[in-house]
């Protein structure tokens, strides 16, 4: 218990900095408090280890990776202070969108139009059925109607000869 609830404190104070006053920060205040927290992160970290760091046989005595990373961060803020005094990067236009109106009469013109398209097409198509049937069936009753007459005359003919003496 003795642990715990000091931890639970630190932890409870710490999301209340974290939700509650580091969003409230400008960008460039919390940038430059990370670059002095990453500072005295380092120049602690160097003082307390420093007779391991003198006395590795791995390492030279150039304190050459932390003043790197400090470089490469000072260089990001740099830039990024940078960036609101020229003119910015480019940022489009943004399209027209159609109105739902706009969008509802092209839809019902269309549909309109397709729907013609298909009623003409039909109408072609039955015309031509119906023509080609009319004119077979045309075909078809002179065919029967000469056929008839033939044999009327015939029949005419024949009971003129019966008749004749």
């Amino acid at each position: 218990m003795e642990l715990f609830l000091p931890s639970l404190l630190i932890i409870v104070l710490a999301s209340i900095v974290v939700f509650a006053v580091i969003p409230r920060f400008a960008p460039i205040t919390l940038t430059v408090i990370a670059i002095l927290l990453l500072i005295f992160g380092v120049l602690h970290h160097y003082n307390l280890f420093y007779d391991e760091y003198r006395l590795s046989t791995w390492q030279t005595s150039s304190f050459v990776a932390p003043a790197l990373v400090i470089g490469v961060a000072l260089f990001f803020i740099l830039g990024y202070l940078l960036s609101y005094f020229g003119s910015g990067v480019p940022v489009p236009t943004v399209p027209n969108i159609p109105s739902v109106t706009d969008i509802t009469t092209t839809l019902s013109n269309a549909a309109s139009s397709t729907a013609t398209a298909v009623t003409n097409a039909a109408n072609k198509v039955v015309n031509t059925v119906t023509g080609a049937a009319n004119r077979g069936t045309s075909s078809i009753a002179s065919t029967i109607n000469n056929g008839l007459r033939l044999n009327n005359r015939r029949s005419t003919l024949g009971s003129l000869a019966n008749r004749l003496p």
